[in-house]
């Protein structure tokens, strides 16, 4: 068997070791200290402002974060993808972030409200009854988003959805908004499928609060299934783009009326506020 000699396997093995270290995917790559730092501190940020537990309910799993590992795969030895990051950010696209948490009633209970919903209906053609059963179900869960950095233009990223005949109602907050507006899927509006009661019509309430900067677009439209939608978007100066600050912060709330008026009071309106750039 024919020998290779020892220089040229340590030329091979340097120049392996060459091309893991330039194996970045394209569209990618390494962040600096400074953004790892700033991700960090506003992923720590929004995760503390939001509540993490609400009454007897059940929450998923929460993972742990770190900006380093964000956009990476699994790193392997021929490509460590630790602390890539997309090329885009701080140029076309901002440094954003957002976290969620989701609470659902435990299941004896909520199985509960089910049966003494049913018992409302003699009639399944007549949407009042079936409106107000499934209101009546649809109080078992809670979803709370929070965003920051939003650069969406003019389009309306963010929806409102409502009864037509309940308008959206003002949340009153212990910090500055630029919007902050709940909308109730009331039985007043039947939801509708085909031109038929829906036997399944999702009747959970929703809100949505901008921090920071204006609404930049609000569209309005009546849609076939007997609800309104308002779209509403955030401003973001682009001028600032690579400027590792916070332009804005959006959050959501989706469940019953008054389940997010709870949901609202355990927020840190003004931590997420003081992330805000004055």
């Amino acid at each position: 068997m024919k020998k290779i000699p020892l220089l040229i396997l340590f030329a091979c093995f340097a120049l392996c070791l060459q091309a893991q270290k330039k194996d970045t995917k394209p569209g990618f790559r390494k962040q600096t200290p400074a953004e790892t730092a700033f991700l960090n501190n506003l992923h720590q940020a929004l995760y503390s402002s939001v509540p993490h537990t609400y009454k007897d309910w059940k929450t998923a799993p929460e993972n742990s974060f770190d900006a380093i590992k964000y956009w990476c795969d699994i790193p392997t030895q021929w490509h460590d993808c630790t602390a890539d990051i997309p090329t885009s950010i701080g140029h076309g696209d901002p440094w954003a972030l957002n976290w969620q948490v989701d609470f659902t009633m435990p299941e004896d209970q909520s199985s509960g409200l089910m049966m003494a919903a049913m018992k409302g209906i003699t009639d399944y053609t007549n949407g009042r009854q079936v409106a107000t059963c499934l209101k009546a179900t649809n109080k078992s869960k809670l979803e709370i988003y929070v965003f920051a950095n939003i650069s969406s233009g003019v389009t309306g990223a963010f929806p409102l959805s409502y009864c037509g005949k309940t308008p959206p109602v003002t949340i009153s907050l212990p910090v500055s908004a630029t919007l902050a507006v709940k909308g109730i899927r009331s039985v007043e509006c039947p939801i509708t499928d085909g031109g038929r009661v829906s036997l399944s019509g999702n009747y959970y309430d929703n809100a949505v609060v901008f921090l920071g900067k204006p609404v930049t677009n609000k569209a309005t439209s009546a849609g076939d299934d007997g609800l309104t939608t308002t779209r509403y978007a955030i401003g973001f100066d682009k001028t600032r783009i690579g400027k590792l600050v916070v332009q804005n912060i959006v959050v959501t709330f989706k469940g019953d009326s008054a389940d997010i008026d709870e949901a609202i009071k355990l927020v840190d309106w003004k931590k997420l506020s003081d992330l805000i750039e004055k």
